[in-house]
């Protein structure tokens, strides 16, 4: 969700480049999205929603395991110091049905709502949502981004949506809109984008309809195009978020949702060392078993995919990750982002190169890059 559009898809031709300057840490330099859950799940029932499926199959496993009872001290403090690495904390928690089936997680989030930019309405979840960020939440809370598709924009009442875009930006704030396109052009979309043209909403962006194959849009729009999709599965370059679902981290949504998937770092102490070797350890394993589908033709090829499956097999075949390592190149990691701030005062010194690590083990890169 964060809020730099040039998102390009591999080229095909550069891979180093485009993990160094694409890839890599950017994950970790902006934006955690968060929740008190075990796993991710949303009741909205948007038509438009490529998760659905994937709600549905980790449902009976998610209602037994993953919804606390309560949330102890201890972990909420780590999640605090967690916040700290980050610029935003987002969160996408279907607040509606945590309100009425588990207040004492929804009595939580009103405590600390001004902490997290939310951005769990798309569609649906946006009127049944509305309501209680207007009337029960702090004004400080800010909404980092509301997602339309155009096929539910020409369905319902749009004067009543900006009505209650309008009433929601001038107490909250909205940070960006974003529309899921599933044609080149939407009178109601456009409709919209005039009305905020005269509102303090900055960005917009969109991208096309996951449930169908990649495909590149005809839009003005900015378009996100680094990720792959086919049949209501996303293959994204991991280089926007992660998920922190209560005590385990996750590099997709899809994986945050699924009950048989375990988190890439499951922490009872967070170490923010250890969470970057996991996750570009995770990454590779992850990009890895993509290509594999790829290549056995378990994820069909439209041809608009196959400069990203090529990339993940370069990933999964080049990159080495250094358990060990005490030094981090400041083209993955540098002084605007919060996570190099916090591995300073846990002991880090700066380089010219980069942060180091006094170690008598000497200088281990996170990662080593061979040319494939």
């Amino acid at each position: 969700m964060i809020d730099n559009f040039d998102t390009p898809a591999p080229d095909g031709i550069n891979n180093i480049g485009y993990f160094y300057e694409s890839d890599a840490l950017l994950n970790i330099q902006n934006e955690i999205i968060f929740s008190v859950l075990g796993r991710y799940n949303c009741f909205a029932g948007c038509k438009i929603c490529y998760t659905e499926k994937h709600f549905k199959e980790s449902l009976p496993e998610f209602v037994k395991h993953h919804i606390p009872k309560d949330i102890p001290t201890d972990i909420e403090t780590q999640w605090f110091d967690i916040f700290d690495h980050f610029k935003v904390i987002s969160n996408v928690d279907d607040l509606f049905w945590m309100k009425h089936e588990h207040p004492n997680l929804f009595a939580w989030y009103k405590k600390h709502s001004n902490k997290f930019q939310w951005g769990s309405m798309t569609d649906n979840n946006f009127i049944r949502t509305q309501p209680i960020f207007v009337n029960e939440l702090d004004a400080d809370t800010r909404i980092q981004e509301i997602s339309f598709s155009d096929e539910w924009l020409e369905r319902i009442n749009l004067k009543d949506v900006m009505y209650k875009l309008e009433e929601l930006n001038n107490r909250n704030g909205i940070n960006k809109l974003k529309f899921i396109l599933t044609k080149p052009e939407s009178m109601a979309v456009n409709s919209l984008l005039e009305w905020q043209k005269n509102t303090d909403i900055t960005y917009n962006c969109s991208h096309h309809n996951f449930k169908q194959s990649t495909i590149e849009l005809e839009s003005d729009i900015p378009q996100a195009k680094h990720i792959a999709s086919f049949d209501s599965d996303v293959y994204p370059v991991c280089r926007e978020s992660n998920y922190l679902m209560n005590d385990g981290f996750f590099l997709t949504l899809i994986n945050s949702i699924d009950t048989v998937n375990e988190p890439y770092y499951q922490f009872k102490e967070f170490s923010a060392e250890k969470h970057l070797s996991n996750m570009i350890k995770g990454k590779v394993e992850l990009y890895n078993n993509w290509a594999n589908k790829y290549e056995n033709g378990s994820i069909p090829d439209n041809g608009a995919g196959k400069n990203y499956f090529d990339y993940y097999r370069f990933v999964a075949n080049n990159v080495k990750v250094n358990d060990e390592y005490t030094f981090i190149p400041i083209d993955m990691l540098n002084a605007k982002h919060r996570y190099y701030h916090k591995l300073i005062e846990a002991g880090w010194v700066t380089t010219d190169y980069g942060l180091l690590k006094n170690s008598p083990k000497g200088v281990i890169p996170l990662v080593e890059v061979n040319n494939g």
